[in-house]
């Protein structure tokens, strides 16, 4: 028999209000198990290691399914502001039980998706377990995502762009109404959204949010992820709209290429497949695309 478990089982590390754990054996399946279905499926899972191991995440956000004591289904929402995302998985040799609908059911009966005012189911865009499944509920393609990762042999050199003086400096608090300003112009976000990533950050060791300075003012912001060791995750980054176009964003990129590959890391960041002229930014200075992550939109 099939055995579901989540948050409120006792083998979980418990704190207060409703905070639950998840200790070092169950992230290691959880590792375990996406290593498995990436390396048969031929495909990138977006689960976001660092969130998993926050110290407050609810325990209506993580859902287990085993066959004796071994994990083979899993499914985890991820809440960012009033939108959330969903994304999960189940063993290759367990598909086509139901285990993940049992696993959607028991996410969606706990009430953990009351409040959202959206939902977003992630897809790898070449797993046909993701697109079947995706046929048995209603939902509506949103947005795709390039997941790119930067290669030296690729990067085109522009010494007049290269020249732009750029710098960064750690976010402080009074940053905050700038980054909501940011944010609405460049991603659409909500004031409410952004001031509610702004303090998931904050709780994330492995998420450092830096601005960006230009001739001593203050223009732009991005954050850097460093979830898996060895790699730095570039996120996030905009540019004030006014100083658009003077090869800002580009200098602060080739800075931070430079520092990071110093450091003997590999260098990934994600661009959704309509931004154009992100896209183009990201290939002349190395980046290549190596997924595409595919978001769904739930018809609430």
């Amino acid at each position: 028999m099939l055995e579901v478990l989540y948050g409120v089982m006792s083998h979980f590390n418990t704190t207060s209000g409703g905070i639950f754990l998840l200790n070092a054996k169950q992230l290691d399946d959880i590792k375990d198990l996406q290593r498995l279905c990436e390396r048969t499926d031929g495909i990138q899972l977006k689960l976001n290691d660092e969130l998993l191991k926050m110290d407050n995440r609810s325990e209506l956000l993580n859902y287990f399914c085993h066959k004796n004591d071994k994990l083979v289904g899993f499914l985890a929402l991820y809440g960012f502001g009033s939108q959330f995302e969903v994304c999960g998985m189940v063993h290759p040799d367990y598909r086509r039980q139901g285990i993940f609908t049992n696993l959607w059911n028991e996410a969606a009966a706990s009430g953990a998706l009351n409040d959202a005012e959206s939902i977003l189911l992630n897809a790898p865009r070449d797993s046909n377990a993701a697109a079947r499944w995706l046929k048995t509920i209603r939902c509506r393609l949103s947005f795709s995502e390039h997941e790119m990762k930067w290669h030296e042999d690729e990067a085109q050199e522009n010494r007049r762009e290269s020249d732009i003086s750029v710098s960064y400096r750690p976010f402080e608090p009074e940053d905050r109404g700038l980054i909501v300003r940011l944010y609405a112009d460049g991603f659409d976000m909500s004031e409410s959204d952004v001031l509610a990533m702004l303090d998931e950050e904050n709780g994330t060791a492995a998420h450092t949010r830096r601005m960006i300075v230009h001739r001593g003012e203050t223009v732009g912001t991005l954050v850097m992820n460093y979830d898996t060791a060895g790699q730095s995750g570039i996120f996030g980054l905009v540019v004030d709209p006014s100083c658009r176009g003077q090869g800002i964003g580009r200098s602060m990129l080739k800075r931070i290429i430079r520092s990071e590959h110093e450091r003997g890391q590999e260098i990934y960041i994600g661009v959704e497949t309509q931004n154009e002229n992100a896209l183009h930014l990201y290939e002349s200075c190395g980046f290549r695309s190596y997924a595409v992550q595919d978001y769904y939109k739930l018809q609430l």
